[in-house]
C-alpha cells in the first residue's frame, strides 16, 4: 500500500461516518508534525514510481465504488495525522470543534501542503477505529490507545477487501455502492484473507504437489527413517517380510497348517495333490534301463538309436533329443565322453544302501513338533513344516502359480484367512511387532506385473481394515527390481518357484505391452530332476513329492547339483541325508551323470512340464479368468490369404498366367495363452513389444535374472544368451550381442524386489502413492487407480 492517490477527496469518509468528526477524534494531533521539515514533507509526496502507484490506487478505489469529488476541507478535516491525547474528554471535544471550524474556513485561496500517502493511510485506519471506540467506550479492548502500530497495514488490507466485496455485490444488483455498516474489530481482523490476491504473471511459489497448505492435514506420514514401514513380498513358496530400514528381509515359508476336527490316521504313501503326477518307479529290468545299458555297451555312432527310450511319450522323445545334442556339444568342444556312463550310474545306485545315523550324532537334526504340543488350531511358517503327525493337521499354501490357490481353497475369504494368519504371526515372531502397534505403521505390498484386480483389492482391504495398517503403497515387482538393483532400464526376468514373469522396465515404468507371465519355475525343475533320478534308480525309493520333508530334500538337491556347464557333465558321486519324524537320520550316496544338466532345460521345452504337472482350470474358479500364459499383447501367427488369379480375356492364344501370390497376414493368436511358452520365446516376445528398435536393442543389452528358480544355476546366463541370439527377429540384425547383467554389489537376486520396495518407500516422490486407512474406507479401490504409478 503506497498510498490512496495524490490530492484526492474521498466522499464516504465524512458523509458516511459523521461520528468521525466528534468524540475522541477532536483532540487528536499530528504525531510527526514537528519532526518532519517542509523539505521532508515535499520528498514524501512521491514522484516517478509513486505517481504511477497513485494512479493505480485511483483505479483501485474507483473499482470499489468510492467517489473522489469531496472538497479539500472535508478530506483535511478527517485525514489529518492524529494520535491519542491524555487530556480529558471535554478539552478534546472543544479542541476538535475549533480545529474543524478552522479547517472549514481556510479554503479561500491559500495553498495547503499535501501530506504523504503513508500518513493518510495511517490516519484513515485510526479514524475508523476511533469511530468504533466512540460507540463502544465500555470495552477497554476497543480503545485506540490499545491499537498496536504494527497492525495498521493489516487492517488496511482487511478494509480494502471488505470494500471490494461490497462493490461487487452492489454492481451485481445494479445499485450504487453505499457503506451501510461498519466492521467490528474481530470481524475486520479474522474474517477475510490476510493478503490481497496478487497478479499471476509474477507469482512464484515453493509449494510442491504433495505439500499441504493452511487447512490441510496436520500430520504427514514420514517414512524417511524406514522404521515405520513394513515391506511384504508374498510368493508361492516364500514370504519375504521386513522393515524398510533393514538390509535384508526375513524369509518365511508361505504355508499354514490347521488342525482337523476329525483325526485322519497317517498313511505311509499319501496321495499327490491335484495336478501333480507321481512318476512310476521303473522295474529293475525295464525297457528304458535295458536300452540304456545296451547303448552304453555298444560303440554305435547312431545317436538317435543310442539314446532312445522305450515309449512314445513326449518326455521320452524330448529327452532323447536333449541327450543327443549333449553328446554333439561334448564332441564339438573336444571333451571326452565317458563310456558306459548310464550303466555305471544305474549299477551303482541299485546296489547302494543307506547308512543310519543316530539322532545324537546328527548335528543338523530337525526338531520335530508333536501335535499335542501345538497351541491353537493354526500353525504357520517353519513350524508348519515340522509337525510330526500329519494326520491331525492339514498344510496348505495360499498362493500357487503366482495367484490365489484354487486347488485347496473354496473361496477368497478362506484364502485371506490363512494369509492373514501367516502375515500376522510373521510380524510378531520375526519382527517383534505386536498387533496393537500395527496401526502406527505403513506397509508396501509387492504385486505381480500382470495382476488380478480382485486379488489386489482383497489384499489391500485385508491390510488396511482387518490387520489395521495406517497406510498402504502398492507397486509392481519388476519396477521394484530396478529400484533395488539401481538400473534405469532393464528387461527383468523373474523366475520364481511356480511363476515366471518378463517385463521391460524403463525409468521405473513397466511397459504394459511387454508383460509376459507363464506358470512354471523352479518347482518344475525339481519335478523333472526327481523323475530323471527315478530313471537312474534313485536310492531313496520311498520319496514322495507330496510330503513336505521329501519336497524340501529334493529342492535342496536341485539347488546344490543343477548346472548347465559342459565341464560339470561327468559321473559324480553325491550324498544326502533323509530326516523323517520319529526315525534315525539316513545317509544315502548315489551317482549322477547328466541328470543335473538336463533338468533346467525343461524351461525351454514346456511339453516336459505338462507331463508332470497340469495347470488347474482357473476359468471356473473364484479367482476369475486366468490362463497358463498371460501376455500384455497376444503373439501373432502368420495366416495365408489366397487371392483369386485374374485371367485376361483374350480370343487369341492362351497367355501364361503367373501363379497367385500368397500374402501372409499376421493375426493375434488367442490359443497361445492356453499353453505354457518357452522361456527364450517369452523373453523375445517381451523385448519385441517393448517399443522401438533402439529400445529393443537397449533391452537386449540389459537383461536381469532374479528369483530363486535359475539365478544360482552355473552357466545358465551363457546358455540363455546363445538361445536368445538364435531366435532373434530378422528385423534386428544390429543386435549381435546379448548381455545378462548380474545384480550389483553382490545382492541376492531373490530379494531384489523386496529391496526395491524398501528404497521406494523412503523416497519423497512416493508420498503421493500412500493410501491411508480413512481414504480406503471412504473411497475403496478407487484410491488405487489414483495413487499407483502403473495402469490399474
Amino acid at each position: 500500500m503506497s498510498g490512496l492517490g495524490k490530492g484526492r477527496k474521498y466522499a464516504w469518509l465524512p458523509e458516511s461516518n459523521p461520528s468521525a468528526l466528534s468524540g475522541d477524534m477532536a483532540g487528536l494531533q499530528r504525531s510527526d508534525s514537528g519532526d518532519k521539515t517542509p523539505k521532508a514533507r515535499r520528498k514524501g509526496r512521491g514522484r516517478g514510481k509513486d505517481s504511477k502507484a497513485g494512479a493505480l490506487d485511483e483505479q483501485h478505489l474507483d473499482g470499489l465504488g468510492i467517489s473522489t469529488d469531496t472538497s479539500e476541507a472535508q478530506i483535511s478535516s478527517v485525514v489529518a495525522p492524529v494520535e491519542v491525547n491524555d487530556a480529558s474528554n471535554a478539552s478534546i471535544n472543544a479542541d476538535a470543534n475549533a480545529s474543524t471550524s478552522n479547517n472549514t474556513n481556510d479554503t479561500s485561496g491559500t495553498t495547503r501542503r499535501r501530506r504523504s500517502r503513508k500518513d493518510s493511510v495511517d490516519d484513515l485506519v485510526r479514524s475508523r477505529f476511533i469511530n468504533i471506540n466512540t460507540q463502544s467506550e465500555a470495552s477497554p479492548l476497543l480503545r485506540t490507545d490499545h491499537i498496536p502500530q504494527a497492525s495498521i497495514t493489516r487492517n488496511v488490507r482487511d478494509a480494502i477487501t471488505s470494500e471490494r466485496s461490497a462493490a461487487r455485490t452492489s454492481r451485481s444488483n445494479g445499485e450504487p455502492h453505499v457503506r451501510t455498516e461498519r466492521l467490528g474489530p474481530m470481524e475486520s481482523t479474522y474474517s477475510f484473507p490476510a493478503f490481497v490476491p496478487l497478479s499471476q504473471r509474477s507469482v512464484t511459489s515453493t509449494m510442491r504437489r504433495g505439500d499441504h497448505g493452511v487447512g490441510g492435514p496436520s500430520g504427514v506420514f514420514d517414512t524417511a527413517s524406514g522404521e515405520n514401514v513394513v515391506v511384504i513380498h508374498p510368493g508361492s513358496r516364500w514370504l519375504r517380510i521386513g522393515r524398510a530400514s533393514e538390509a535384508v528381509p526375513r524369509e518365511v515359508p508361505h504355508v499354514a497348517a490347521r488342525r482337523l476336527r476329525v483325526h485322519v490316521p497317517r498313511v505311509s504313501e499319501p496321495t499327490a495333490p491335484v495336478g501333480l503326477k507321481e512318476p512310476p518307479v521303473p522295474s529293475p529290468h525295464s525297457a528304458a534301463e535295458r536300452t540304456a545299458m545296451d547303448v552304453d555297451n555298444s560303440d554305435s555312432d547312431s545317436d538317435t538309436e543310442a539314446f532312445a527310450y522305450a515309449g512314445d511319450s513326449s518326455v521320452d522323445s524330448t529327452l532323447s533329443m536333449l541327450r543327443t545334442a549333449l553328446k554333439q556339444h561334448q564332441r564339438h568342444s573336444k571333451r571326452k565322453v565317458p563310456s558306459n556312463a548310464y550303466s555305471q550310474v544305474i549299477s551303482y545306485n541299485r546296489n547302494t544302501r543307506a547308512e543310519s545315523i543316530h539322532e545324537h550324532n546328527d548335528p543338523y537334526r530337525v526338531e520335530w513338533i508333536d501335535a499335542s504340543e501345538v497351541e491353537g488350531d493354526c500353525v504357520t511358517g517353519e513350524a508348519a513344516l515340522r509337525i510330526a503327525d500329519d494326520g491331525q493337521f492339514v498344510s496348505r499354501w495360499p498362493i500357487r502359480n503366482g495367484c490365489f490357490n484354487i486347488e485347496e481353497y473354496a473361496s477368497i475369504e478362506d484364502v485371506l484367512g490363512d494369509i492373514e494368519s501367516i502375515w500376522t504371526q510373521a510380524l510378531d515372531r520375526e519382527l517383534g511387532i505386536q498387533h496393537t502397534h500395527i496401526a502406527q505403521l505403513g506397509v508396501v505390498l509387492v504385486i505381480p506385473d500382470i495382476f488380478n484386480r480382485t486379488e489386489v483389492e482383497a489384499l489391500a482391504c485385508m491390510l488396511l481394515q482387518r490387520m489395521g495398517f495406517a497406510h498402504l503403497l502398492v507397486q509392481q515387482s519388476s519396477a521394484l527390481v530396478t529400484f533395488g538393483a539401481g538400473f534405469s532400464s532393464a528387461c527383468v526376468v523373474d523366475v520364481g518357484a511356480q511363476k515366471t514373469s518378463i517385463t521391460c522396465v524403463e525409468d521405473g515404468h513397466c511397459s504394459p505391452e511387454s508383460r509376459v507371465t507363464t506358470m512354471y519355475g523352479g518347482d518344475d525343475i525339481t519335478r523333472f530332476l526327481y523323475h530323471l533320478f527315478v530313471r537312474s534308480h534313485f536310492p531313496y525309493a520311498n520319496a514322495r513329492l507330496s510330503r513336505s520333508h521329501d519336497w524340501m530334500l529334493l529342492n535342496d538337491l536341485r539347488e546344490r547339483f543343477c548346472t548347465v556347464n559342459l565341464s560339470d557333465v561327468n559321473i559324480r558321486l553325491h550324498s544326502f541325508f533323509v530326516r523323517t519324524p520319529n526315525a534315525n537320520t539316513l545317509k544315502y550316496e548315489f551317482k549322477a551323470y547328466d541328470e543335473p544338466y538336463q533338468a533346467p532345460l525343461c524351461l525351454f521345452y514346456p511339453e516336459i512340464m505338462d507331463a508332470y504337472y497340469e495347470v488347474p482350470n482357473y476359468g471356473e474358479s473364484f479367482v476369475g479368468d486366468v490362463t497358463p500364459t498371460r501376455f500384455g499383447i497376444l503373439p501373432t501367427r502368420a495366416e495365408s490369404v489366397v487371392e483369386p488369379a485374374i485371367v485376361p480375356q483374350t480370343d487369341a492364344i492362351d497367355v501364361p498366367v503367373d501363379p497367385p501370390t500368397v500374402p501372409h497376414t499376421f493375426v493375434p493368436d488367442p490359443q497361445a495363452q492356453f499353453m505354457r511358452m518357452p522361456l527364450d520365446a517369452a523373453i523375445t516376445h517381451s523385448i519385441v513389444h517393448s517399443g522401438s528398435i533402439d529400445r529393443a536393442r537397449k533391452m537386449y543389452a540389459s537383461i536381469v535374472i532374479v528369483g530363486g528358480g535359475v539365478a544360482f544355476i552355473p552357466g545358465f546366463d551363457s546358455l540363455l544368451s546363445s538361445r536368445l541370439l538364435q531366435i532373434r527377429p530378422d528385423y534386428l540384425p544390429s543386435v549381435d550381442r546379448i548381455d545378462i547383467v548380474a545384480p550389483p554389489r553382490d545382492l541376492d537376486p531373490r530379494v531384489l524386489a523386496w529391496k526395491g520396495g524398501a528404497v521406494l518407500s523412503r523416497l519423497d516422490t512416493a508420498r503421493e502413492m500412500w493410501v491411508s486407512q480413512k481414504e480406503w474406507a471412504d473411497f475403496g479401490s478407487r484410491m488405487l487407480r489414483d495413487r499407483v504409478l502403473f495402469q490399474w
